[in-house]
């Protein structure tokens, strides 16, 4: 098999393309259509489900992915569902210490009276809810090696002084 869809160099972003003179000799509208979300960029609306806690989390993610452009209405159910893990793995970390500071500390592993030892039910669903956290935040960049693919629509400010902008304009048009 010669080729797949991997094979070759990635394409350059279009701001790359218009700081470098757009050497592919792509038409400015091509440029342009590349810079915007295929998706228009909002905050879905909060479902009035989700426990206290998830709204906490949900309230204080929305307005730095609103920023970044990685948002829309129809991430609805994922970030739901991120918050939602994370109000659980929350609740459970809460339960786990408390159960440790008890005299017989049986948070995170479970003694039974044959002497066997095992993970205790509270560590089994933390693990899960942080599973869960984990799997519905990398949709969204909550992590380095997630964010390594996702693309932030970075505001640009004016690369040239309008004066300067405008010469060039009337020079290259």
């Amino acid at each position: 098999m010669a080729g797949n869809s991997n094979s070759g160099r990635s394409a350059l972003p279009a701001t790359v393309h218009m700081l470098r003179g757009n050497p592919s000799k792509k038409s400015q509208a091509a440029l342009a259509a590349e810079l915007q979300p295929a998706v228009p960029t909002a905050a879905p609306p909060r479902p009035d489900c989700l426990s206290a806690a998830a709204c906490e989390e949900w309230d204080r993610v929305v307005e730095d992915l609103l920023l970044l452009g990685w948002i829309s209405t129809l991430d609805q159910m994922a970030l739901a569902t991120y918050c939602e893990a994370v109000a659980d793995w929350k609740r459970f970390r809460r339960k786990i210490a408390e159960l440790n500071d008890q005299a017989d500390g049986q948070g995170d592993v479970q003694t039974f009276a044959s002497g066997a030892k095992q993970l205790s039910i509270w560590r089994q669903l933390a693990n899960d809810a942080e599973s869960r956290a984990n799997k519905a935040g990398a949709l969204f960049g909550f992590s380095p090696v997630a964010r390594r693919a996702m693309k932030a629509l970075a505001p640009q400010g004016e690369l040239f002084p309008h004066e300067q902008r405008d010469a060039a304009a009337r020079y290259f048009d």
